[in-house]
Formats: C-alpha cells, sequence, structure tokens
C-alpha cells in the first residue's frame, strides 16, 4: 500500500510522526518533499507521485497556513484520479475543511496517541 501524504510546512512535524507509525504498520507514506531532484519539473513529479499512490492522506491544515492550498490541492486532484481520501485533523483550532472535499472520511487526532491515530488509518487504508 502506498500512500501520498500531503501537508502544510507548519505540520511537518506532525505528518513525519504520522508517516513514521503508519510505515510501522506496513504502509509505504511519500510527500511532494521526496524525490525531487534540481532539474526536475516539480509538477511532473507531484502528478507522478499522486498518480503512483493508492491513497492520499491530507493533514488538514490550519486555515491561512503556507502551502493549505497545495494541500487542498494535491487532495483534489487524487480525488479526480478515483483516490482514496482520508482526512487527519492534529487539532480542530483553525481549521477548515473546503466544501470541496467535506466528503472524505475526517479523522479527529486531537484526543489520540499517534499511534492509535496510526493504526486507525492503516485498518481504514485496508481494501474492503
Amino acid at each position: 500500500m502506498k500512500a501520498f501524504l500531503s501537508y502544510s510546512v507548519k505540520d511537518a512535524a506532525f505528518a513525519a510522526s504520522l508517516r513514521e507509525e503508519i510505515e510501522r504498520l506496513g504502509v509505504t507514506a511519500w510527500d511532494d518533499f521526496q524525490g525531487v531532484s534540481p532539474g526536475d519539473r516539480f509538477a511532473d513529479h507531484l502528478r507522478k507521485a499522486i498518480e503512483d499512490s493508492d491513497v492520499l492522506i491530507l493533514v488538514v491544515p490550519e486555515t491561512g497556513a503556507s502551502q493549505a492550498n497545495t494541500a487542498f490541492f494535491e487532495a483534489g486532484a487524487a480525488k479526480a484520479l478515483g483516490k482514496r481520501v482520508f482526512a487527519v485533523m492534529p487539532d480542530s483550532r483553525g481549521r477548515e475543511l473546503p466544501v470541496s472535499v467535506t466528503d472524505f472520511a475526517i479523522l479527529d487526532a486531537s484526543k489520540k496517541s499517534m499511534k492509535d491515530v496510526a493504526r486507525t488509518l492503516v485498518h481504514a487504508l485496508e481494501p474492503a
């Protein structure tokens, strides 16, 4: 299982912890910051990374955070490609989902350990 992890820079520490836990459970996780070499066309790299993933995990960014629009764009692109998209809210303060992504599964991680968040996500990622 390959999961594309989409997040804003402000949530990088949360995303790194989440990546570590889901990879322990056997999911390969990657993001748009991995594997880009100097001279690569970023848009091509991003499209291929999302196309090659099985699912996208969106760490819902704080409203107005740097790269918030990029994270929502990545989630929308995955949805348009028919990928399953799961949203994780590190906390609920100052975080809103745009109307276009409200039909995604949303996991509130604010009162859960990262291990519990990862287990819940990995279970949800399993094919039905």
